[in-house]
């Protein structure tokens, strides 16, 4: 999801592990899907995914849309949020079933190719999940979640400065809202002087 036109542009990933919520291909045409994806031809990816969600926006969805804006407000990014398996199930341990096995692989293939077409500035990877499926993508050692308040610091892997923060999706998102605000801002900080 981004509101660029060209979402190559983007110079910050906000990247999840997959995403919760997803659609019948009857709900909108092919067509319709890609105008969203590039914000063009009056649809949008907001747009769109306000109307499959009826305009109710889920909890990971209102954490990821505030780190957005704090990176946007902060530090001039141009966001893309994005997931490192792009394919939908309604638990991320869902993947490990064995009918998922083959979206899962396409799922990280499509992430694969995205950082092909376009690498960014800065990842900002949410998630111990996320952590270690970009570890084994990237074929390099994350740093591991923090449990606590502490300053960001990235790692930096094929030019890209790669921030590891907890999960922006509840139940894990529970054991550390309390000091997010905190750490949110400082991981806007830490981006603004990244890119």
């Amino acid at each position: 999801m981004t509101s660029l036109s060209d979402p190559l542009s983007a110079n910050v990933y906000v990247v999840g592990k997959n995403q919760a919520k997803g659609y019948s291909c009857e709900r909108i045409s092919h067509q319709r899907h890609l105008d969203a994806l590039f914000n063009r031809a009056g649809e949008s990816c907001r747009g769109l995914y306000d109307e499959l969600t009826g305009g109710k926006p889920s909890p990971t969805r209102r954490n990821i849309d505030g780190l957005s804006r704090e990176l946007e407000n902060t530090a001039g990014a141009k966001v893309l949020e994005t997931n490192v398996i792009c394919y939908s199930t309604p638990m991320s341990a869902d993947l490990r079933l064995e009918k998922h096995a083959g979206g899962a692989c396409l799922g990280t293939e499509i992430f694969a190719a995205l950082l092909s077409f376009g690498t960014p500035k800065v990842i900002v990877a949410h998630g111990a999940g996320t952590r270690q499926v970009l570890s084994k993508l990237l074929g390099a050692t994350l740093p591991p979640v923090p449990h606590q308040l502490c300053s960001p610091v990235p790692t930096t892997i094929a030019e890209m400065s790669i921030f590891v923060i907890p999960s922006l999706a509840p139940p894990a998102w529970n054991n550390w809202h309390d000091w997010s605000g905190e750490y949110l801002a400082r991981v806007a900080n830490a981006v603004a002087a990244a890119v």
